[in-house]
């Protein structure tokens, strides 16, 4: 049976929670990758900041506010504005922004994680150790659909 084990990238690129935002935005950009697992220093999983933490930097607080605006048409910020607004957050630790996505275990089959994937509307999953919470790796969108495209040929 496929199982996480299989399917994961078993050396993911991590950051440590007191990582800036530049430093995240940086693998981001380099690597195009859309979420970075967040480990402390026994390499447990405690969050992953994702582009979707660099969008919610970027836009105004009006927007992604609790209560955020639903019609934006109005704001007449340019891409420089932007860029200024992401600059000025730049040296904040990554810790502040992370999503707590939910984890996969080695053991859960290939159904289970498309599944997981599908309703939580994910391109990615971090594994962890039951016991410990240790990252054991990630599963991405790709990772899987590599998996699937290859059993066609």
């Amino acid at each position: 049976m496929t199982t996480a084990r299989i399917l994961m990238n078993p050396h993911p690129v991590t950051l440590r929670p007191t990582d800036t935002v530049a430093t995240a935005a940086q693998h981001i950009l380099e690597q195009h990758l859309r979420h970075l697992p967040v480990v402390d220093a026994q390499g447990r999983y405690i969050g992953t900041f994702s582009i979707y933490s660099l969008l919610q930097l970027t836009l105004p607080k009006a927007v992604v506010g609790e209560h955020g605006l639903d019609n934006v048409s109005f704001v007449n910020e340019t891409m420089q504005d932007l860029a200024q607004r992401l600059r000025e957050r730049r040296d904040e630790p990554v810790v502040n922004w992370l999503s707590k996505d939910p984890v996969l275990h080695l053991d859960i089959p290939i159904m289970e994680i498309m599944l997981l994937m599908l309703r939580g509307r994910t391109t990615s999953a971090p594994v962890v150790d039951k016991n410990s919470h240790r990252l054991e790796g990630i599963i991405s969108f790709w990772d899987v659909l590599e998996k699937l495209m290859g059993e066609n040929q």
